[in-house]
């Protein structure tokens, strides 16, 4: 928990900015944009991952596709493009075509064109899975890792017009910064900021946070605080 308390004096208004940067450790992440190509290019048997090929043997039932790596408590999106009808890509928990050995936490299975989400969860997960072809069974490895805390935030500007803006470094466009308030610490009572939105901006890996100002709810002090979490 990193926790920073200072004043933004604008005209008559004074507010206290308590901001509390929370790391949500093993928090769900959706990667998106789809990171993750898979095509067969001339029929090959071997799939292509973003562009890689491997090996030139290819044959059924072998591993020569690339293998790599993904950590858990996370989803990602594969977006499939290969030989119609002939290599149908599934994502497995062995290195097999058999329909049973599906992995429950990718959908849809047997694709040939479209969006495959693979949603692998911070606990309880494989430490192996396979993206293999339904019909032909040659297939790459899929190395689980442990879940990956989120990104460190750092506050770099503040601002308060017409409404509250907050700009934060080091984010990226799968974890948003949630704000909540309290006019109160002594209670401890933190109720969510109404109808915030939250942007990222790749040119210098910024988040802002902007909401309307919230004298009218709670008067003219206010504490802030944000937290990690999600989109």
């Amino acid at each position: 928990m990193k926790t920073i308390l200072f004043e933004i004096k604008t005209g008559a208004l004074v507010m206290a900015l308590c901001l509390c940067l929370a790391g949500s450790g093993v928090a769900q992440v959706v990667i998106s944009p789809p990171n993750y190509t898979v095509t067969t290019p001339n029929n090959q048997f071997e799939f292509q991952l973003n562009g890689v090929n491997t090996t030139s043997n290819m044959v059924s039932g072998t591993d020569d596709s690339l293998n790599f790596s993904l950590n858990a408590g996370a989803t990602y999106l594969f977006s499939v493009n290969t030989s119609a009808g002939l290599h149908p890509m599934d994502i497995n928990t062995a290195p097999t075509n058999a329909v049973g050995s599906r992995y429950s936490g990718a959908s849809p299975q047997d694709v040939n064109t479209g969006i495959v989400t693979l949603t692998i969860p911070a606990t309880n997960y494989p430490a192996t899975l396979y993206y293999i072809c339904q019909v032909h069974s040659f297939y790459g490895i899929i190395t689980v890792n442990p879940p990956q805390p989120p990104p460190s935030a750092t506050i770099t500007k503040s601002s308060v017009t017409t409404n509250i803006v907050l700009t934060f470094s080091g984010g990226t466009n799968t974890i948003q910064l949630i704000p909540q308030f309290s006019s109160n610490l002594v209670k401890n009572v933190w109720l969510p900021v109404p109808k915030y939105t939250n942007t990222y901006s790749g040119t210098g890996a910024n988040n802002t946070t902007s909401f309307s100002r919230l004298d009218a709810i709670c008067g003219p002090d206010v504490f802030l605080r944000i937290s990690q979490a999600p989109n």
